[in-house]
């Protein structure tokens, strides 16, 4: 029995607190170490450059900065190096790293120092005895240098390295792609919102326009893009190059010009990104992180999957999720490339972050947002407001429901659809909105449609008597910025359990309950995530797997949200209902449903995915539900992955052990709406 507990600590541990047992259970419980690719291609960069330095009669001295668990030194040890001092700042995982040597009887050849590189000294019986000759790290991220790469080369290039140094990686290439994509611009910039004729409700102000967003990197698995959703205008192209062994080459502030030839024809809305990492000095070994149809493996892997079970073309790469790739997008243009067109695709970057633009005559400085929307809103909530089926299915329904004597009382951060029941012709609309930018937003838009009949309420307790009176429907979609989880929207039945004396017994609410649904599944990669390393590369990490273990019972909540979409997974059952909600009478006490998943084959299990749907009316009719899981009915068995709206995440509880399956699947829920909580349990294992 899987024991779930809600990750609140009573008592922290001597380290620091909850943060910390969180850090600490993050660290690992990742796929870095779970990538087999890089693992063995920093082996094999290591093996080849120890021994090019052997073969040349010179002692090879490794300095490993950051190195985690200890792996890079011990592959270190295990190439011949003569030296090898390892530094790791982050002082739970360089106790654990200093166990995890001795575990692997290699204390007495690396030297650990708990501390940054930057602190390092150089010296007889100083940290390090000697500059190193051969530099091995990772310190890098979906944006490459976003983890502050450069800043980290370049005071080792000048401090603690000699001139000569071998860095392994030995340089990374930066790729561009310029793509049009509605599908990614539409997590970007905010749509016209219209009813089903076609008649405009609500016009975007042209500073939400005109912004360029948030200057965030925004990662994504660009491999799962439904291959209709963007036209590639160009070729992948390499426009940024770091040579991670020259200290001049390593600049802070960099613009670099491409000229690119449009293939076809369309307007050039983004940049997908990823780089590549060439490992050694004469490019024996290269690791790309490049999407499936512009990987250089993916050819000889296709061939090498052949007879296997059909699998997604993007997964047929080596995947990882430290290492994504990156959208970015490019200013507006009115005038699409044509085929065969010449243009400048410009290439930016700082010390930490990259960005791309096409105007040649002009410097475009890194984006930020201006209008509030990209600060107050999450790119899938932008995505969100800008789905035509959803919004068309709410609007269809206000149609319905509302009349001209209509007081309507939006319990919703953010929502547009509140605002656009003002549009069409009810009395009175009461938004409530008690973030303050995520006000301003919203008053933008009522400022430019010229909206009349709508005031703000900054709080539940501002809504005086006289107003919760008048109301004829509380509508709410319903979202809030602070929801992490589809059900942590639930907290509108906790605004509505507040209001409920105060608002006529006639009031009608928008939507009437929730349900939740699970499904057990096989995902293909995203257990990864979760899963303890045991021995890696011929290493015992197991080590590093209970400390991490430790801390993740505490600080890790059992049910955690992905965008599934992302993340290919098979229906190992169907749908199963969970718990129905219903706004006004299950706000009250606790309520508890059990109930049984049965599987055909529980040895694929890996992890439960779980979503919420929100129905206006109460009934079950797929005309008046809003769904934030799959897009097409689960089947069982089917050869096809599980389609999920793109516009949501999912919740998702990865299965951590794995012997003895069972069929059938006991589970659990429980809702506090006290606290707007559900707790998940599930009983998968024999043991």
């Amino acid at each position: 029995m899987e024991e779930y507990i809600p990750g609140i600590l009573d008592n922290t541990s001597d380290d620091g607190g909850f943060d910390l047992q969180q850090e600490i259970a993050r660290s690992a419980f990742a796929d870095m170490c779970h990538d087999w690719e890089r693992n063995q291609k920093y082996d094999q960069a290591l093996r080849i450059t120890i021994e090019r330095l052997h073969e040349a009669g010179r002692q090879a001295h490794v300095l490993d900065i950051g190195t985690g668990s200890g792996l890079l030194s011990m592959m270190a040890v295990r190439a011949g190096a003569d030296s090898v001092v390892a530094c790791e700042a982050f002082r739970p995982m360089a106790d654990c790293a200093e166990r995890v040597i001795a575990a692997n009887q290699m204390h007495e050849q690396i030297r650990l120092v708990k501390k940054r590189s930057t602190k390092l000294t150089v010296g007889p019986g100083l940290d390090m005895e000697r500059r190193a000759n051969v530099l091995v790290t990772e310190l890098f991220d979906t944006e490459l240098i976003g983890e502050g790469a450069i800043g980290t080369y370049r005071h080792a290039l000048e401090h603690l390295l000699t001139e000569d140094v071998l860095t392994i990686p030995h340089r990374a290439t930066v790729y561009a792609q310029v793509v049009e994509c509605p599908l990614a611009l539409s997590w970007q910039y905010l749509k016209t919102l219209s009813n089903a004729d076609g008649d405009i409700l609500l016009r975007v102000p042209p500073e939400v326009s005109a912004c360029r967003g948030s200057s965030a990197v925004f990662d994504i698995q660009l491999s799962q893009l439904p291959p209709n959703s963007f036209n590639a205008l160009t070729e992948a192209i390499p426009v940024l190059e770091f040579n991670w062994s020259k200290h001049h080459d390593l600049r802070t502030n960099h613009t670099a010009k491409s000229v690119c030839k449009a293939r076809t024809s369309g307007f050039p809305q983004a940049v997908f990104m990823w780089w590549d990492l060439t490992m050694d000095t004469d490019a024996n070994v290269v690791l790309s992180c490049a999407p499936y149809w512009a990987h250089p493996d993916y050819e000889r892997l296709k061939l090498r999957t052949n007879g296997e079970r059909r699998l997604p073309e993007g997964n047929l790469i080596p995947w990882r999720d430290h290492w994504m790739q990156a959208v970015y997008f490019l200013p507006p243009v009115k005038v699409p490339l044509q085929t065969g067109q010449e243009f400048v695709l410009q290439s930016y970057h700082d010390e930490y972050s990259l960005w791309f633009g096409m105007d040649e005559e002009s410097t475009i400085s890194v984006p930020h947002c201006s209008c509030g929307w990209h600060i107050a809103q999450s790119r899938s909530r932008i995505g969100q407001l800008n789905d035509s089926l959803r919004n068309k299915r709410y609007l269809n329904y206000f149609e319905r429901v509302f009349s001209g004597d209509s007081v309507v009382l939006v319990l919703s951060e953010g929502s547009l659809l509140g605002l656009a029941a003002a549009r069409m012709g009810v009395k009175q609309v009461l938004l409530y909105e008690p973030n303050a930018i995520s006000r301003r937003c919203m008053e933008a838009f009522v400022e430019h449609n010229n909206v009349q009949n709508v005031q703000f309420i900054s709080s539940a307790d501002a809504l005086e008597p006289e107003q919760a009176a008048s109301v004829t429907h509380v509508f709410s979609e319903p979202h809030f910025p602070s929801a992490i989880l589809p059900w942590d929207n639930l907290h509108y039945g906790d605004l509505l359990k507040n209001l409920r004396p105060l608002l006529p017994v006639t009031v009608a609410i928008i939507p009437a309950s929730g349900t939740l649904y699970g499904i057990p599944v096989e995902f293909l990669d995203l257990q990864k995530i979760n899963a303890p390393l045991g021995t890696c590369e011929g290493f015992d990490l197991s080590l590093m797997d209970r400390l991490i273990e430790q801390h993740s019972m505490y600080a890790d909540s059992p049910v955690e949200a992905q965008p599934l979409w992302e993340y290919p997974a098979y229906a190992l059952a169907g749908a199963t209902r969970l718990m129905d909600i219903d706004f006004v009478t299950d706000f009250e006490e606790i309520k508890l449903e059990r109930g049984e998943m049965s599987l055909s084959e529980p040895s694929r299990l890996n992890g439960i995915a779980i979503w919420i749907e929100w129905h206006l009316d109460g009934s079950l009719s797929p005309k008046t539900t809003i769904s934030s899981g799959p897009l097409v009915p689960v089947e069982e068995a089917s050869d096809e992955p599980v389609r999920w709206n793109v516009n949501w995440r999912q919740g998702v509880h990865l299965v951590r052990s794995f012997p003895n399956r069972k069929a059938v699947i006991p589970w659990t829920v429980k809702f506090n709406p006290t606290s707007s909580n559900v707790y998940f349990q599930f009983d998968y294992t024999d043991e």
